[in-house]
């Protein structure tokens, strides 16, 4: 064949192979347009009917969370409903001459409660309706003040089928009470709750609900009716043990010694004796921003996770253990020395080396002036040859083990539970007796001297009281007991005389001069202990605590102080932590009924008996609470939500408390509870002090809203 030849044979076959290629590409076109035709015309119906099971869906409805609250039912974290307005311009039974009829009422209305220009509105209305939307946004986020106003304007409250306008609830979780017991109540976020808000999500969640909902331009759903499938139920509400005043007190002197002494972290837990119910917890972490202002905030549970070298607050578990295995009493004589010892060659020192150290002392007196030396010596002295009967001994006493309280997330206390494990030494007798080489977290420290004050009992540390449901108990946590008896009655005598002993106002405890002059007694241990990096200690980094009980004859409270890493050149627990436990001590007896003697006798002679007094705020509460009383009153509200309230001699006024739209409203002579309420409503940003009722408020009522307000209010 010749080339020619070639070439042209070759050429037939590569147009062959296009006319190929050509044929198919027409056949699967015909192919693709056939379908498109069948689903138009022959097919319609059955894919009319499919696209509808698409655009109405069953969906799951979120019930509302419960709130947490504390023990006297002051809201700690509740769910504040807010609003969005949609407007569907395609809904069936519109009524467009109504609509027209009232349109520049409802554009005026809309300015009126949200804000803006009545032109604006009605260019918005115009073209929503043009456009056919069925989905136009007119508010965003409407609090639910702002909400009952949108009710009542004209054409929307012709109700969502006649007009069309789709209100859309949703839930936003608010801490009326900010930073208080912040990380105890926790964060609800989907993905990662914390505090109370985890532990009790199921309680706190409640059951979700299933409703017809139709899918509209932009992937929103919004209800066919209002009816429900399967209606959602509300999430129980959670009360806590913890008293808010109380609460704030501990905040505040925690804060304040973090603040005066530059501190990293401190942690404060006030617990009931008795009972193991958390009265109070704060955990503050330092925070520097970027021009250098040091502020301190909750951002991780100390108190539960952090699992620590306890330090000197331990050797209350060392010489507990001495003194149940008989191996000493409370007068057997140690020699500290000069302040210097040398175990294993790792030198132990006292805090008064420098000047010559404690000498020959009692066992009572090395605990009260926390020897460490006397303390290491007790311990080799009736454990050197047996040391598992040490391990043993802090085993039935319970510092072994997580207290197994009601939080997740209880740091896992590190205690030998035999000779040789892990690190185990030829020091680790000596250093575990002042608080080394073991770990527990501040609420389990807090546990063992409660049981002490409570005779022996060790409780669980609890934060939960019940769960209820519109006011009525679901359910009950009583107390629970860890550890019936953590020692003998003897040995329970002489750790109270230790502790004691160190806080005696006329003796060399430690702790003498902290609680000079009250009317009080406490009982409790300063410890001091270095902060461990990688594997060794840090120089100069200390956590300084106390833990104690009050009063010492008859307790009732106990309490924990830590405060880690201070800056100031300050790091005893005597100086730092100490005082914090004293400004709570305080507080309490001042303010505790129980501590304090009553008179038989009438408090006012009857011509100044008067009236109990209120203060202005919701309504239906205050109501309730004069019938229950059988006050006499006169309600000249008009049955408005908020009232003022005026107390006579013989009957009380209650009149309507109005505020204007958009501005900041007038909380005067309200409870913090109420104020929060409306000012956080309103979109407020609120900074109070005090507590009472509110005295002043930095703005005047009536002023502006804007994107930007912050209040400050005034209690007293």
């Amino acid at each position: 064949m010749t080339s020619r030849s070639k070439n042209i044979e070759e050429n037939k076959v590569a147009t062959g192979r296009y006319w190929v290629v050509f044929v198919c590409l027409c056949f699967v076109g015909l192919c693709i347009f056939w379908r498109l035709f069948s689903i138009q015309t022959i097919e319609n119906e059955i894919w009319s009917e499919r696209g509808a099971e698409f655009r109405h869906s069953i969906r799951t409805i979120d019930p509302a969370r419960g709130q947490i609250q504390a023990r006297d039912g002051s809201l700690l974290a509740t769910s504040v409903p807010v609003y969005d307005l949609r407007w569907d311009t395609k809904c069936e039974a519109i009524k467009w001459k109504l609509f027209e009829a009232q349109r520049d009422s409802l554009c005026i209305g809309l300015a009126s409660v949200l804000g803006g220009d009545p032109e604006d509105y009605s260019a918005k209305l115009d073209k929503a309706r043009k456009d056919g939307s069925r989905s136009t946004r007119f508010a965003k986020q409407v609090p639910f003040t702002d909400y009952k106003e949108l009710k009542k304007l004209p054409f929307i409250r012709s109700g969502r089928y006649t007009s069309g306008f789709v209100f859309e609830r949703k839930e936003e979780r608010r801490k009326p009470f900010g930073q208080l017991a912040g990380r105890t109540i926790g964060i609800d976020r989907e993905h990662q709750r914390v505090g109370i808000e985890l532990s009790w999500n199921k309680e706190l969640g409640g059951e979700e609900g299933k409703q017809m909902q139709k899918r509209i331009s932009g992937g929103a759903w919004l209800p066919v009716t209002d009816d429900y499938i399967v209606k959602p139920k509300e999430g129980l509400d959670v009360v806590t043990t913890i008293d808010m005043h109380l609460q704030d007190v501990a905040s505040n002197a925690l804060e304040t010694q973090l603040t005066r002494h530059d501190a990293e972290w401190g942690v404060v837990v006030l617990m009931e004796v008795e009972t193991g119910y958390i009265r109070a917890i704060s955990n503050l972490k330092r925070f520097d921003d970027s021009e250098g202002n040091t502020k301190y905030y909750e951002s991780y549970n100390h108190a539960i996770g952090a699992s620590v070298e306890p330090g000197s607050t331990f050797k209350l578990a060392s010489l507990m253990t001495c003194l149940e295995s008989g191996g000493m009493t409370l007068n057997d004589s140690i020699d500290a020395g000069n302040g210097e010892a040398f175990f294993h060659d790792q030198r132990m020192r006292d805090s008064n080396w420098d000047k010559g150290g404690h000498g020959k002392i009692s066992l009572k007196e090395c605990f009260e002036m926390s020897s460490n030396i006397g303390t290491a010596l007790a311990v080799k002295q009736c454990f050197d040859l047996e040391p598992q009967k040490f391990l043993d001994g802090l085993q039935r006493i319970g510092v072994t083990q997580p207290l197994g309280i009601n939080l997740v997330g209880e740091g896992i206390p590190k205690v030998y539970s035999t000779v040789g494990e892990g690190d185990w030494s030829g020091v680790s007798l000596t250093q575990m007796a002042i608080g080394y080489e073991i770990t527990q977290t501040p609420l389990q420290t807090l546990a063992l001297y409660g049981a002490i004050a409570n005779d022996g009992k060790m409780m669980r540390p609890t934060f939960v009281k019940e769960t209820q449901r519109k006011g009525e108990v679901v359910e009950t946590f009583g107390p629970v007991v860890v550890n019936e008896r953590v020692c003998s009655s003897k040995t329970l005598q002489s750790c109270r005389e230790m502790l004691e002993g160190v806080c005696d106002p006329d003796g060399e405890g430690t702790a003498s001069d902290i609680f000079k002059n009250r009317p009080y007694s406490v009982a409790g241990k300063t410890g001091t202990a270095k902060i461990a990096v990688n594997e060794g200690y840090a120089s100069g980094r200390y956590r300084a605590s106390f833990t104690g009980y009050f009063p010492a004859d008859d307790p009732e409270y106990a309490c924990i102080v830590v405060i880690a890493d201070t800056r100031s050149g300050s790091y005893y627990g005597s100086t730092i932590a100490a005082p914090v436990f004293r400004d709570l001590a305080d507080l309490i007896y001042a303010t505790d009924p129980s501590f304090h003697e009553v008179l038989d006798q009438p408090l006012l002679a009857e011509a100044e008996r008067h009236l109990p007094t209120a203060m202005n705020g919701a309504r239906g509460e205050l109501v309730m609470l004069y019938d229950m009383l059988g006050v006499t009153y006169e309600d000249n509200s008009d049955g408005e939500d908020w009232v003022k309230v005026k107390t006579g001699a013989e009957s009380v006024t209650i009149s309507s408390k109005t505020f204007v739209n958009k501005a900041i409203p007038d909380v005067r002579g309200m409870g913090l509870r109420d104020a929060l309420y409306l000012l956080e409503n309103a979109g407020v940003k609120v900074i109070y002090k005090g507590t009472g009722i509110v005295k002043t408020q930095s703005i005047t009522p009536g002023t502006r809203l804007n994107n930007m307000n912050t209040i400050r209010i005034e209690l007293s």
